[in-house]
């Protein structure tokens, strides 16, 4: 079932970009400050790829690949993990219309999707997880260029079997961050 989840997901993600109307397509990469939803100390990034592209006037779809790394669990968390990475793929819905100004078009826009995420724990091996990720934001564009401005929420938990033991980790928490890109 997981393996269906990760392939469905690549595929619709790839896919929607051969179904766009207009030449709105966009190819960004982005950082972002994350703040953890509870007991973990920040990890730096999440550092994101973003494919995505208007399918009609006021809808859009992307589908976004990010890697954060270094999660480290507080003293509140009773764990053998040190150091947790995750790269969390999104594909998201998205209600975004365009308004054109003098300068560029402004896009703002609010979505929400499925997430998968891999993550790798310091004392075991990949684990996957699964959950839902929840984003808004501005985008501007102008000449081919494309920048912008967001929040995300990530629904992200995850449980890991080591020794006999369950160990329950929530990843989950709101990234802020800006991205750059090109729109064809």
């Amino acid at each position: 079932m997981k393996k269906i989840l990760c392939i469905t997901l690549a595929v619709i993600g790839i896919s929607a970009t051969q179904v766009y109307a207009d030449d709105d397509i966009w190819v960004t990469a982005g950082y972002g400050y994350y703040i953890s939803e509870e007991g973990y100390s920040s990890p730096l990034g999440p550092v994101n790829l973003t494919i995505g592209g208007q399918v009609t006037d006021w809808v859009a779809v992307d589908f976004t690949v990010g890697y954060m790394w270094g999660a480290k669990p507080s003293s509140k968390v009773l764990s053998p993990a040190t150091d947790i990475d995750s790269l969390p793929v999104r594909l998201h819905l998205l209600v975004q219309p365009s308004f054109e100004t003098s300068y560029f078009n402004v896009l703002p826009y609010i979505g929400i999707g499925p997430l998968v995420a891999s993550n790798g724990l310091d004392f075991s091996n990949t684990n996957f997880s699964y959950g839902f990720s929840a984003k808004g934001g501005v985008r501007f564009i102008n000449n081919g260029f494309l920048f912008g401005v967001g929040a995300e929420y990530i629904y992200n938990h995850l449980e890991v079997d080591y020794n006999n033991n369950k160990y329950k980790y929530n990843l989950s928490g709101v990234s802020v961050g800006a991205e750059i890109g090109v729109v064809f």
